[in-house]
């Protein structure tokens, strides 16, 4: 007999996010990286020894978010051949309730969305959300579920890769919290540079948003994305460490949608 478990999977530039929610809890995750040159077959190889007891008849559901097609039609036929399911895929015209300051929302993408849903429905107030990943994105949805905006921007790891690899003199180095403000060696300088840098970026942001949208009282900020730790101590205007923030918004976009 099909379980209520439900598959969320989370494709981004970077890493592919999976979770398992069992009773509407997430019982299970892994995370894989990503990559155009493998195949479905090859995908699963690496998904099957890890889910940990699930096997796939007890998985009845498949909740999915991509901002990379190409890795969606692949995942796609993963879920129909080794599922035999078909993935619900999040867009902004199939989420529930949430309201945009555009015409046309469509151009906006998955991760945007599943964002500002799971943080509305989550927190139940105006939220500020900062998704370290690929790409740093900020973005605002209010109280009454109107995702205003974002702002996007290369990502910390993203800037320092390119920053290695432009410049001829410095080698790359393992990200961590920086412990000086100005190094007195090359590593200290980069990760003042590199982390505090993104994070008093972050930081100028909240101001500025909290300035602008100066009639929100409730906003919280909350950090999400695969390095929200790292910078979670420099941000201190972020209340909130929220690491599975993406997945949740795609399953509760997938469960509203399908009351």
């Amino acid at each position: 007999m099909v379980s209520d478990a439900c598959l969320v999977v989370d494709i981004g530039n970077t890493n592919i996010s999976c979770g398992i929610y069992q009773n509407e809890e997430l019982a299970w995750f892994a995370r894989l990286s990503s990559s155009l040159d493998r195949t479905a077959d090859e995908y699963y190889s690496f998904l099957k020894p890890l889910l940990d007891g699930f096997h796939e008849e007890k998985i009845g559901f498949i909740a999915l978010a991509s901002v990379v097609p190409g890795l969606t039609r692949v995942w796609q036929h993963l879920f129909r051949k080794y599922f035999n399911l078909t993935a619900w895929e999040l867009s902004a015209l199939n989420v529930p309730e949430l309201k945009y300051r555009v015409a046309d929302p469509s151009f906006i993408g998955a991760d945007l969305i599943a964002n500002a849903y799971g943080a509305w429905k989550k927190y139940g107030s105006s939220c500020l959300i900062l998704d370290l990943g690929t790409a740093t994105k900020v973005q605002l949805v209010t109280a009454e579920g109107s995702f205003e905006g974002a702002a996007i921007a290369p990502g910390l790891k993203t800037g320092a890769g390119q920053l290695f690899q432009s410049a001829a003199l410095l080698a790359p180095i393992e990200l961590s919290k920086p412990e000086v403000l100005l190094g007195t060696s090359t590593k200290d300088a980069l990760l003042s540079g590199i982390v505090r840098g993104h994070s008093y970026m972050l930081q100028s942001y909240v101001r500025q948003v909290k300035l602008h949208y100066f009639e929100l009282k409730d906003l919280q900020v909350i950090l999400t994305g695969g390095i929200a730790e790292l910078v979670k101590p420099l941000v201190p205007a972020a209340e909130i460490l929220d690491k599975f923030l993406t997945l949740d918004g795609i399953f509760l976009a997938w469960k509203h949608s399908h009351a």
